[in-house]
């Protein structure tokens, strides 16, 4: 036992000496994979259909099926016009029936000239369409109700319509998810990062080394998103999710390092290397049964029903999986690159601080 015990911790420091020692192009492959990342994450589709991710048996799939078999007709939006005369809402409709992928404009001009006075229909229709001012058109598309193609047209029936017009419906409220996901995710990524950022000023022992951290972290965060290529797809909520919580789960593994790191050098004080392998070392064994219990709950989510859950489980335990290599490769790699910048702006914590105190 003790035998098999002294080969595991002699092959893990080989392993560890092996990443200090080819520190160097273990950076290089990494801004090679960073690079090749963007290109991933702007070639891979992002996903607002939530059918799409619905059991196949379930009635709202087999009905959007239908729509689009039977009728050629999936997606549909209202329209509401206001204080515009009949005869320029018939020509706005003329407008919308010729923007690509509406395949047809229902008003009442449809059933009815519009020489016609409305007041003529029966009180239940006329109240059903208008109100005082406003009148109400609907508008079927020949796509589906999330798909990219209906999204583009809801934009184009929007800029057709001007201020006067408020456009609705499932397809509409997909489009401005979309547009809002969009225009704020960069905005919270960058608060997370920030607060990340304020916390290990605070509680490390280095002005330096939160930035280092963050890079490793940021790095592999990027790598993760980019290898998404290969599932073609991912679901906004993914999307979304998958950089915070990667930067959450995976920061802790980062700290332990760098706790670890400094722990070494006072026993290897003239050799910062032998120091750092020891650290890897001292971390593998640490962080290992730590993340594959987090990767086991993400992959849990797999066998959801809402297959939602797959697609976030599966990129999320990618993620946790490359924040463990991230920090046992690239965190070590440029804490040794920077280690004099470290070492010199090192300052006393917050913790420090306090203990001095109740001293």
């Amino acid at each position: 036992m003790k035998d098999k015990k002294e080969k595991k911790s002699s092959f893990g420091l080989k392993f560890s000496k092996s990443v200090v020692k080819v520190r160097i192009p273990i950076l290089i492959v990494t801004l090679v994979l960073m690079v090749l990342s963007i290109f991933g994450m702007i070639g891979t589709r992002v996903n607002y259909d939530m059918l799409d991710y619905l059991p196949a048996e379930m009635d709202t799939v087999k009905g959007q099926g239908e729509l689009m078999k039977e009728f050629g007709k999936g997606a549909f939006s209202f329209i509401i016009v206001e204080d515009m005369p009949p005869k320029e809402v018939a020509t706005l409709k003329e407008k919308i029936e010729k923007v690509d992928h509406v395949e047809t404009v229902v008003w009442y001009d449809t059933v009815m000239d519009i020489s016609v006075p409305m007041e003529m229909l029966p009180d239940k229709v006329f109240n059903a369409f208008n109100s005082e001012n406003s009148t109400l058109m609907a508008v079927f598309f020949d796509s589906a109700t999330s798909a990219d193609v209906t999204m583009d047209a809801i934009r184009e029936v929007r800029s057709v319509c001007g201020k006067q017009c408020y456009v609705s419906g499932m397809s509409a409220l997909v489009t401005d998810l979309k547009d809002l996901c969009e225009s704020e995710e960069p905005i919270y990524v960058a608060i997370a990062v920030l607060l990340a950022f304020a916390a290990m000023m605070l509680f490390l022992d280095s002005w330096l080394v939160p930035i280092v951290i963050l890079a490793s972290i940021g790095g592999m965060i990027l790598i993760n998103l980019g290898s998404n290529i290969f599932f073609g797809e991912i679901s906004y909520i993914t999307k979304a999710l998958s950089a915070v919580l990667q930067l959450a789960v995976t920061m802790d593994y980062s700290i332990f390092l760098w706790h670890s790191y400094n722990e070494q050098r006072e026993k290897f004080p003239e050799d910062h290397k032998e120091a750092m392998a020891h650290a890897i070392w001292e971390t593998m064994t640490s962080v290992v049964g730590s993340s594959i219990t987090t990767i086991a709950g993400f992959i849990a989510l797999c066998f959801m029903s809402f297959t939602m859950g797959r697609d976030l489980g599966i990129v999320m335990a990618k993620g946790v999986l490359l924040g463990v290599i991230g920090c046992i490769t690239v965190l070590p790699s440029l804490i040794l690159l920077f280690d004099k910048w470290l070492q010199k702006t090192k300052h006393p914590t917050l913790l420090a601080y306090k203990e001095e105190e109740e001293i």
